[in-house]
This record gives structure tokens, sequence and C-alpha cells, in this order.
């Protein structure tokens, strides 16, 4: 326990002290690890030597970030196909391991292995984020999730402490813990923030210090309705449950910062414009992620962030490119598209895309209070500027529940 605590303390304080580095300091960083994590996976992980030799890349032919693009990327389903026992370090003792597994958002989850180090490495990274808004030791935090996370011993010893809560739970019990904790700290995804929000009515809340709303789409009208009900902007915190999180915006809310001291993260076209998202977890060495495909978009940021810290930045987040509608011509719709049009419509709560065929989108829409006019307003708003090729049908419904995951998708395209 003290020497997890002591590695946990070492990488938290370096985190910190690094993000107002100059950027060639995070440019050498990047580029030393990145060639002592090469030469390991390629030395002792099966399914990086056969991605590798496949390809005829070697490790040694990365020298600089600018070979980056030499190395071969890692797909979802090359990992998934894999044999568990190739993406393992040789030589792991397992039983030291931790067992961690995705949210299985898009299909079945995946599973990964988290060594002693690793364990340190995720705590650090997720508590840089909250120590950079202000958070302190003995501050609590209330976290709901589908299932309980860990408890390390530090935090029952009143270190950092935490209380978990199950979204199962209706939002009033989340509203009561709420009110007799008075946590400094919430952290839950964007959908269950929004039904704790609305779940608050007239209970005598403390706003906490800090709200983070990651694993969905924070929406500007979710964002709106979680500070009014909790008195707190949310934060926007990005990552993926196998690399940890990784973006986060700070006090000014101009963008993600990235940890570049932690991860290397690409985005697939020029700074502005939506491009894939590929990350390399610095600090992953029983599983390695290199060069992972995400599956998200994402736009990277040519401005500095008026915060003063030296971070580069993701100037916009766009959710999975599943997530989107693909239409004739390599076209997409992404959630920003039916936000702009429905965000701003008086009486819309929730609203959810789905592609049913190529061309036929059915967009459900929670009103308060239902109104027949009101969704045929939508509708002829939605036709008026969907693409021509696009036939539409808008359904006014009680409720949008998540799915079984917790989440709540705001676009679904058809199934292939």
């Amino acid at each position: 326990m003290i020497r997890d605590a002591a590695i946990t303390w070492h990488l938290l304080r370096e985190a910190r002290r690094s993000s107002r580095r100059p950027s060639d300091w995070f440019r050498l960083r990047q580029e030393g690890v990145l060639r002592r994590l090469l030469r390991h996976a390629y030395d002792r992980v099966p399914l990086y030597r056969r991605l590798w030799d496949e390809s005829g890349f070697r490790p040694e032919a990365f020298r600089t970030l600018a070979d980056l693009e030499r190395v071969p990327p890692l797909s979802k389903p090359r990992l998934k196909e894999a044999d568990p026992t190739d993406t393992i370090a040789a030589g792991t003792n397992t039983a030291s391991c931790m067992t961690a597994a995705t949210s299985g958002s898009t299909g079945a989850p995946m599973q990964f292995l988290l060594g002693p180090f690793e364990r340190c490495w995720n705590r650090a990274v997720a508590w840089r984020i909250l120590f950079e808004h202000g958070f302190r030791w003995t501050d609590r935090t209330l976290e709901i999730r589908m299932t309980k996370g860990p408890t390390y011993a530090i935090q029952r010893l009143g270190v950092a402490p935490k209380v978990w809560m199950s979204i199962l739970e209706p939002p009033s019990a989340w509203v009561d813990r709420l009110v007799s904790e008075q946590p400094q700290c919430v952290m839950a995804g964007a959908g269950t923030l929004d039904l704790l929000a609305a779940a608050i009515g007239d209970a005598p809340v403390r706003p906490p210090q800090i709200v983070i709303s990651d694993s969905e789409t924070l929406t500007p009208s979710i964002r709106m309705r979680i500070h009014a009900a909790l008195g707190t902007d949310p934060i926007d915190v990005y990552g993926l449950e196998e690399v940890s999180n990784f973006a986060w915006e700070c006090e000014r809310r101009a963008g993600l910062h990235i940890s570049a001291d932690s991860h290397i993260v690409e985005v697939g076209a020029p700074p502005g414009e939506i491009g894939p998202l590929t990350v390399t977890a610095l600090g992953m060495w029983t599983m390695p992620f290199i060069r992972y495909q995400t599956g998200d978009l994402a736009a990277a940021s040519p401005h500095a962030c008026p915060c003063g810290r030296t971070l580069p930045l993701l100037s916009s987040l766009h959710g999975r490119a599943v997530d989107s509608i693909e239409l004739s011509g390599g076209r997409r719709l992404l959630w920003p598209f039916f936000h702009e049009l429905l965000g701003g419509v008086r009486g819309v709560i929730h609203w959810q895309a789905v592609q049913e065929t190529g061309t036929d989108i059915v967009v459900r829409v929670v009103l308060s209070p239902p109104s027949d006019d009101q969704t045929a307003r939508i509708a002829a708003t939605l036709r008026d500027r969907l693409p021509g090729e696009c036939t539409l049908r808008v359904e006014s419904v009680k409720s949008i529940p998540p799915e079984a995951n917790g989440k709540r998708r705001l676009v679904i395209p058809r199934r292939p």
C-alpha cells in the first residue's frame, strides 16, 4: 500500500509540474518514452511483433515524432481478434494484475490487464485532472456509475474519500446522498448528471466545487441544465477505459487539454478539421496501447489556451465514428448537426437520431410539454436542413432510456 501510494504521488506530482512545460519538453519526453515502449512491445508482446512484421516495421525505425506515422496503428478489431495471451507482455505475473473491461457500448466489452504500475499510473492521470481544478486530498467525491469501482486503502484512511452509487438506483436517491454527503466533487456520465439535475428540484444542494462529466457527449444544452441545477459548470473529460482519461477542459472551457506527458494523441486531419483520433498510452507496459485507433472523431486546435497551460488542445470532440449517420459519398451526420437544430428549441429535453436504412432517419424527441404542433415544427425544420436524399420521421416519446451500460447514444447508425 505504501509503495503504491508513493508511486502514485510521484506520478501525480510530475504530471502537475508538466502543465506549463515548454513544447520541446513534451516532444523530447514523448520520443524518449515511446522509443523504449516500442522496443518493449516488439520484444515481449506477440501481437505487436506480428503486426509490425507484417508491415516491415522495426522499432529502431522510430527516432522522432516525425516518424510516428511509420508505426503501424492498432485497430480495435485486430485487438479483439487476438489471443488474449498475445496482447500481454511476456513474463508478466498475471496474478498481480487487475482485470478491467470497456463498457461495450459498440459491441462486446473488451477486457484488459493493469499491472501494479499501471494501476498507479491510471490513478495519477485521473487525479491530475481533479487537482488541476483545485481538488484537495481531503475532498470527498460522489461518483455514480453502473458498477462500483475500487476503494483504495488510502481512501479508507480518509485520503480523497469516495462515495459510490449505482445508476440503477433512482435519481432521488442520488439527490438524497448529494444533500447528506455534500461532496466537493461529483463524477458521472453526462446523461446521468442530466438525470441528477432533473431530480434536484428544491433540494438544498450545496454546489460542488468540481463536477466531472465523462463517458458520454456533453452537449451545450445538457451542460446548461447541469449548471443550473447543481450551481457548478461541469468539466468535460474525455478518455477510454483501456487508456484512461487524457483530455479535459480547464477553467476557461476553451477546448480540451491533452495530457501530453502521459499520452500521444493524433488527429487524422489538419487543425480545426474533424478526423479520426489515435492515442498512445505512454504508461501502459503490461498490455500496451500504441497508436490505438479509438474509433472516435475530434478536431485539434491550432491555438494555445488562454489559461497559460502549454498542453495541446482538442477544439472539439464528436464521439464515435460509428455513432454517425453515413450518407452517400462518405458524408456523415454527426451529433452537432442535430444539436444545432434541436438544442435551442423550446421544450426539447432529449433527442435521439436513428438511421433505419441508408436514407430513412427517425428522430425521437422528449418534449415538455408534449405538443403535436411542436413535433410538426421540428420535423419541418429538420427536413429543410437534411440532404434531399433523406426521408424523415419525427416521433414524440415520453423518454429515451439509456442502454444497458448506462449511456444514452445521441446518434444510432443502421446495423450492418
